[in-house]
């Protein structure tokens, strides 16, 4: 359910209501669904508005409603795209694809860079007005930074093979130390006050070193977790986006992000720099960078130039070039990257994914070895 798209014609992101004031020289409704639109506007909002994600036409207007009695608001007014078949628009994998008539939209990956509800949105929101005034970046460049991504991510696909236990497994083995190394002799237990337990866990990963450095380094936040969980649920056996395919992508904006957060003296939010590669860069930060990176084509010290312009420009003389939707074009990508992860993860998990029972196994062993060397050694 887009509450916003992409008119080439004004070469904007825009809302149905901001699509309604700038039609509404020549269009004189309200432009509050698309059977209030004369056919020759609906055939040319169909022509000419595109979704934010896929970039695919073919769009009609669904109206705001509201709940009798209370006037609750129950859906926001949308933009529906529909092809001439009548069939979803929508690319197959768009995130929007068969969700048109939901009652809430889908929102994560669209970044409202014209925010001004906190203290880092608006100096993000300062940065975009100066870049717009700047000429380093407009709303085309976004829309086609868009484009660039879905079909960059549209080259590779893989199959959700992860369950909830995987990931859960994925996530035990993570947490689970694997700097201290210490393989077990019977002999450690003749010690007065020989830790088991420790000894357990120092066993676990000699049995499991290849899965824990597989997993090193992985996103570990726990909501990357929540969402993994619940995208294995609702994918599972379907076909998805390899969003690995963005990795290089990935991380140069997200080294970019951390360098700036670290040298700007600007504070993005309260994850700290060192952090952003495990709990996530601030979103609105990440977008901003990846914009960058791209109209620098990727060159991360021409990146730097012109933030360091933007923060050398005077404040901007008009605000409203700020109200600009961006893109997250790493939309979910550590949550995805569980999920993969998880499904490799899986598949070389000979001893299934129950971490208690291993270590309650492991130990139960260990003492077996104890005892038989105490009958040997006697």
């Amino acid at each position: 359910m887009p509450t916003t798209a992409y008119s080439t014609h004004f070469a904007r992101e825009l809302d149905v209501e901001q699509l309604a004031a700038l039609l509404r020289g020549t269009q004189p409704s309200d432009l509050k669904s698309d059977a209030d639109v004369e056919p020759h506007w609906r055939d040319w909002i169909r022509s000419d508005v595109q979704c934010s994600s896929c970039g695919k036409f073919g769009a009609q207007i669904v109206r705001a409603a509201k709940a009798q009695g209370t006037l609750k608001s129950i859906r926001q007014a949308h933009f529906r795209f529909v092809g001439q078949d009548g069939i979803d628009a929508h690319h197959p994998c768009c995130e929007f694809y068969g969700d048109d008539s939901a009652a809430a939209p889908q929102t994560d990956s669209l970044v409202d860079l014209g925010s001004a509800k906190t203290q880092e949105t608006r100096q993000i929101r300062e940065l975009v007005c100066k870049g717009i005034e700047q000429k380093i970046f407009d709303q085309p460049t976004i829309r086609a930074m868009r484009q660039w991504f879905f079909d960059r991510k549209a080259t590779s696909r893989f199959r959700v093979t992860a369950s909830s236990e995987a990931i859960d497994w994925v996530w035990r083995l993570q947490s689970h130390p694997s700097y201290r190394r210490w393989p077990f002799h019977a002999v450690h237990a003749e010690l007065p006050a020989f830790d088991w337990e420790q000894a357990t866990i120092h066993q676990f990963t000699e049995e499991n070193l290849a899965l824990i450095e597989l997993v090193r380094g992985a996103p570990y936040g726990a909501d990357h977790r929540r969402k993994a969980h619940a995208f294995a649920n609702k994918y599972r056996d379907q076909e998805m986006f390899n969003v690995t395919t963005l990795k290089p992508y990935y991380e140069a904006a997200l080294a970019l992000c951390t360098f700036i957060a670290k040298n700007t003296g600007i504070k993005f939010g309260k994850t700290k720099p060192e952090d952003y590669r495990f709990k996530g860069a601030p979103t609105h930060l990440l977008a901003l960078c990846a914009l960058l990176l791209f109209v620098s084509s990727w060159d991360t010290n021409a990146a730097i130039a012109k933030f360091a312009k933007l923060c050398a420009a005077p404040a901007p003389t008009d605000a409203s070039l700020g109200n600009v939707v961006g893109l997250n074009p790493f939309h979910d990508y550590a949550s995805w990257q569980l999920v993969i992860l998880s499904g490799e993860v899986a598949a070389k998990s000979s001893n299934g994914f129950d971490y208690l029972a291993q270590l309650e196994g492991i130990q139960t062993l260990l003492r077996e070895q104890h005892r038989l060397w105490k009958i040997d050694n006697s």
